[in-house]
């Protein structure tokens, strides 16, 4: 099992609160606050990792995203680019809940080019998030967390992997309200929440 220090979510920022339990697991010192400053957080909108992520690999941490967004066209065309590749349905989301999402695109040039990432536009897969854990790195990634609570509707959520068994899966779950650190739950009701009851899933490998 991974030490890594759980951190709550203090309200619509379980993004915020596993970048921070990814630092700490590197850095011990660091602080939600900090890590809140660094991602330029402002409560109530989408928190977008690319601040983070230039952080932290300035830092020595090597990345490794898979996802399908396509980054390239984002950083050479802005928001008509991130559409290119999605449904226009979850375009009008992004804009509506990012706080100024014509400031990303500057970053995302710096993210591609820097020599401690590397970006898989494609779906993740079981065997990925497996060769990753077993190689000592952190893991994150997005699921329903609605269908991982087996209820009705969806709902986007980020979570921090910590062991994985035969047949069950821990990870700390940073959900509004609640405290669930080193949840358990079998790895078929996690996979089917990660990759079959999400159209964009994502994975996020963290890594020295």
């Amino acid at each position: 099992m991974l030490k890594i220090p759980y951190e709550k979510n203090p309200g619509n920022a379980c993004a915020l609160a596993c970048y921070t339990m990814t630092s700490r697991y590197f850095f011990p010192e660091v602080t939600f606050k900090q890590i809140a400053n660094i991602s330029n957080w402002s409560s109530g909108y989408i928190v977008w990792a690319f601040k983070f992520w230039l952080w932290i690999m300035n830092k020595g941490i090597k990345i490794i995203n898979y996802d399908i967004i396509n980054l390239q066209n984002w950083a050479e065309n802005g928001v008509d680019g991130l559409g290119e590749n999605i449904s226009k349905k979850e375009l009008r989301y992004y804009i509506k809940n990012t706080k100024n999402i014509n400031m990303y695109s500057n970053d995302i040039k710096k993210i591609l080019a820097h020599p401690n990432f590397m970006h898989k536009q494609k779906l993740p897969t079981w065997d990925n998030l497996l060769a990753a854990y077993k190689g000592g790195a952190v893991c994150e990634v997005t699921l329903n967390s609605n269908f991982l609570d087996q209820k009705d509707g969806f709902d986007v959520h980020r979570v921090i992997i910590i062991d994985i068994e035969k047949n069950n899966i821990f990870f700390h779950d940073p959900r509004k309200n609640k405290i669930l650190p080193k949840r358990k739950e079998s790895i078929e009701l996690f996979k089917k929440a990660w990759l079959d009851k999400m159209e964009g899933t994502e994975l996020c490998i963290y890594n020295k």
